[in-house]
């Protein structure tokens, strides 16, 4: 059986694979926010950073969006949210696996995004990295890992 320590140092590198991956990819140092790739034949929209007119309140920001706000159609779509100035950098939206890729905002601003919310949302943190941003999570049939390096971060959720 895996600890939850195993299973973040796991989750971690496996992650972190995927953002070595990601970061080796050419192209413009400051992505542009542009439909995300997904496991689906249509596109998953990444929003763009909100205008003045649309600036939200700081407690709507910590609302953030959901993932069916975001165009999803897997995964926990209404209890999860993300920060509201994000930017997708690749997504996969698979009934077996839900990976979000962020350019935007930060890792440090994404992960005490999830830290205030997912516990409210009925999620419970089963393990954070000492060091750097990393974490595992689970609730409503879900597990997920979170982590980042860098400017990129990125989320995998999966059925539990």
């Amino acid at each position: 059986m895996w600890t939850g320590r195993w299973r973040l140092a796991l989750v971690s590198a496996a992650a972190a694979a995927c953002l070595v991956g990601c970061g080796a990819a050419t192209g413009p140092e400051e992505p542009t926010p542009t439909a995300a790739s997904t496991g689906s034949t249509s596109p998953v929209p990444s929003p763009t950073t909100a205008t003045p007119a649309e600036t939200p309140s700081p407690s709507a920001t910590l609302a953030g969006l959901t993932l069916r706000q975001l165009g999803f159609e897997n995964g926990p779509l209404d209890e999860i949210t993300l920060p509201r100035d994000l930017v997708v950098s690749t997504a996969v939206d698979q009934p077996n696996v839900v990976t979000i890729v962020l350019a935007r905002p930060s890792p440090q601003t994404v992960e005490d995004h999830l830290r205030a919310t997912l516990p409210a949302a009925g999620f419970t943190i089963d393990a954070r990295a000492d060091a750097g941003q990393a974490m595992t999570f689970e609730g409503h049939g879900w597990t997920g890992a979170f982590t980042g390096t860098g400017a990129t971060s990125a989320i995998v959720l999966r059925p539990a």
